[in-house]
């Protein structure tokens, strides 16, 4: 007789918690199993006193399911979300981060820890600080700060609020002072990360001395903070970003003189710079970045249209003259010899780069003032309650500033990243962007289930080999063109064979289309290794490196392939243009049939939805964007062989669409970013053998607790969450198109 081991919710819900706590110990940590000893990883993992600390944290985990609906009151109080926040940034600076470059390997914290014991004739704070001072400290206001928001200590709050300001100035003057004594070049950001997150924790304490409101509305909060003034996010974001660039940022040499502001003009001062550089380095950067910041803040004052676009006028100026400014100075060294100066853009730190995001975010913030300025007084009653137009108001300028902050980054940010970022930016981050803004087309707006994506992207880069003579095979000297001129052909190409695709699988739905998608990836992957008519060279890939882009109109000629970053701003354009039209097509009459067809496709058809038209145009169109992603990787990478083009890729495509969030551009894109972002991140933090693991564990952890995605559709959100038919920012049912129209 078979007998059933019962155990109380309780004793399951701890065997659960504490073998979680085991499993992360063996995640966390630099142990390794052993091809004679499968065990030694466990041993090393479980059999030491490390262990305890994750048994604690399975403990808490215990408690805090056990007793979940204590835990969400208080968790739902103002300034936990804060609290929370500020402890992950701070765990984030002392455990990932480096704060002291020239120790190499060991510039973490617990590495400078280690050096600063060992050295003498430090100061005491700084001794103190690196030695017992950070985690005590930690504990003291992660406790107090939960204390005063739980029992509404106001007193309290303000004294944690204090105690973080303290310890955050402390840790920048320890770290100073350490860096001072080691007397290397320093470009490490662990101290000023920690000094954020100690900011943050110091807000959580003001919001627990001042809050008295049961429950925290922080999307309210935002949206009427954007409302009151919109912009002004943005112009006080310039204004820090730009005191950072004018007066500690380096603004060239940074690994030979680490020249400040003051000493770049010093050092430029009478060289064979241009008097604007030199204006610039001297007294013109400082004025400019005043009136652009006054002007700035006027717009955002007043709300007045002809300000805001002034402002934003005078900040492109501005960053027209930054650019010439260090274009110039780096030539100008170059010229002269100057030790590490190897040509225009080079050899440059992050101060101009970090004055141009803090100019482009003030002028963001007077576009927002200008295009946010006062409406005639009927426009306002007509759009609702004072409570619902603060609501949109603020929901709609709070998307526009951090879409136009975003832009700053992208354009500005790259050039300060190190060689192997710039590397990651384009040929991982930027690829599958692209790739997962096509994938998203089809299964998320059309819900067709591709396996097989990845054999377009193939396609796509097969095809530019061809066109640019790389492949054994060579085309009509007619036909040979530079990359950028074989998009429309590969575009093309992928068109057809989405088509071809496409036209058989219509009656298949679900698992069945799936499998047919992916047999169609592996035909086009196999017809690529075996080289029939030695078209594709085989195994071993492209026969000669695919040539760079170059644009050639006789009075200008640009040329790609010197550095990653001219690859990124191309990058840029087509991912512009991309969006711009797939945003688009979304609300298009072709969308609305597409979102037809995913929810319901016998109704569509039943209400005039041409679905056949309608399902061949997403495979169609999702591959073109595959070729286009095809093109610009053969045209970066050079050379490639089928291997670049296996099943996993396509898995991992579908992966970052639905992490991202199904349906929705803005998520497609934050997916594939996040997910091709994190191994590279991991690569420094976890053996390489492991990075698989942890992405596998975020992927698990996002379906769990977030299974709409990042940034999902409002639909499948509301769909997901169970508030269909609640949410008013919800479109009602998509309407059926007559068949008459055409779809």
């Amino acid at each position: 007789m078979n007998q059933r081991l019962n155990l109380p919710d309780w004793a399951g819900r701890a065997v659960a918690c504490l073998f979680g706590s085991v499993v992360l110990a063996m995640m966390v940590g630099p142990q390794q199993g052993s091809q004679n000893d499968y065990g030694v990883g466990f041993r090393q993992a479980v059999l030491n006193p490390r262990i305890f600390y994750f048994l604690l944290i399975g403990v808490l985990v215990f408690f805090a399911i056990t007793y979940q609906d204590v835990v969400r009151r208080y968790a739902s109080r103002p300034g936990v979300r804060p609290l929370v926040a500020g402890l992950l940034v701070l765990l984030a600076s002392y455990f990932l981060m480096r704060w002291y470059d020239p120790l190499g390997n060991n510039a973490k914290f617990a590495g400078l820890a280690d050096a600063v014991a060992s050295t003498s004739g430090l100061a005491p704070l700084a001794k103190a600080f690196f030695g017992w001072l950070w985690w005590v400290s930690l504990v003291v206001l992660v406790v107090g700060i939960f204390v005063a928001i739980a029992r509404r200590l106001r007193a309290l709050g303000w004294a944690m609020a204090g105690l973080a300001v303290v310890v955050g100035v402390v840790a920048l003057v320890a770290h100073a002072a350490a860096a001072d004594a080691g007397g290397g070049i320093d470009h490490s950001y662990g101290a000023p990360t920690a000094l954020v997150g100690y900011l943050v924790l110091a807000g959580a304490g003001v919001l627990a001395a001042r809050s008295r409101s049961e429950t925290a509305a922080t999307r309210e909060f935002v949206e009427r903070v954007m409302a009151f003034r919109p912009g002004l996010p943005l112009v006080l974001m310039g204004l820090l970003l730009g005191v950072l660039a004018l007066v500690s940022a380096t603004w060239f040499a940074p690994q030979q003189a680490n020249a400040t502001l003051v000493d770049t003009s010093s050092l430029f001062s009478g060289s064979d710079a241009s008097g604007l550089s030199e204006a610039f380095l001297g007294w013109l950067g400082y004025v400019l970045f005043v009136v652009v910041l006054l002007a700035g803040a006027a717009a955002v004052w007043t709300r007045n249209r002809v300000v805001g676009y002034v402002a934003a006028g005078l900040a492109a100026v501005t960053i027209l003259i930054v650019l010439v400014t260090l274009h110039d100075i780096s030539a100008t060294a170059t010229e002269a010899g100057y030790p590490g100066a190897d040509g225009p853009w080079r050899d440059l730190g992050t101060g101009g780069w970090l004055l141009s995001i803090a100019v482009f975010s003030i002028g963001a913030g007077a576009f927002v003032a200008a295009r946010r300025a006062h409406r005639p007084a009927g426009a306002d009653e007509a759009r609702g309650t004072v409570t619902g137009r603060l609501h949109q108001a603020g929901a709609s300028t709070t998307v526009l500033s951090l879409a136009l902050f975003g832009i700053g980054l992208a354009l500005f940010y790259p050039p300060t990243a190190t060689t192997f970022w710039q590397q990651a930016l384009v040929t991982d981050i930027g690829v599958y962007v692209l790739l997962a803004i096509g994938l998203n087309v089809v299964i998320g707006w059309a819900g067709l289930l591709d396996l097989g994506y990845i054999a377009f992207y193939a396609l796509g880069s097969y095809t530019t080999a061809y066109l640019t003579g790389s492949l054994p095979v060579q085309p009509p000297s007619w036909l040979q063109l530079s990359p950028l001129w074989a998009i429309p052909v590969a575009i093309a190409v992928c068109l057809v064979a989405g088509v071809l695709l496409g036209a058989p699988t219509l009656r298949l739905r679900g698992d069945y289309l799936a499998i047919v998608t992916l047999g169609f990836g592996e035909i086009i992957r196999i017809v690529a290794v075996n080289n029939p008519g030695n078209i594709t060279n085989g195994p071993r890939g492209v026969e000669s490196a695919v040539p760079h882009p170059v644009i050639d109109l006789g009075f200008l000629r640009i040329q790609w392939g010197g550095n990653q970053l001219q690859y990124w701003y191309l990058l840029l354009v087509l991912l512009a243009i991309l969006i711009f039209f797939f945003y688009r097509l979304e609300g298009s009459r072709l969308g609305r049939a597409w979102a037809a067809v995913r929810e319901d496709e016998v109704a569509a058809q039943a209400t005039g939805v041409n679905t056949t038209r309608v399902k061949l145009l997403a495979f169609a169109i999702g591959a073109s964007t595959s070729g286009l992603a095809g093109v610009f990787f053969a045209s970066d990478i050079g050379y490639f062989n089928p291997q670049n083009f296996i099943l996993n890729n396509s898995i991992l495509i579908v992966a970052y669409v639905v992490f991202g969030g199904m349906g929705s551009l803005t998520g497609a894109i934050a997916g594939a970013a996040v997910l091709t972002w994190l191994p590279n991140f991991l690569r420094d933090q976890v053996p390489s053998e492991d990075r698989v693991m942890w992405i596998g564990a975020v992927l698990v952890i996002m379906m769990i607790f977030r299974p709409q995605g990042l940034i999902p559709a409002k639909r499948r959100e509301a769909e997901l969450t169970g508030l269909a038919g609640h949410d008013p920012s919800v479109r009602p049912a998509v309407q059926a198109v007559p068949a008459s129209e055409g779809v």
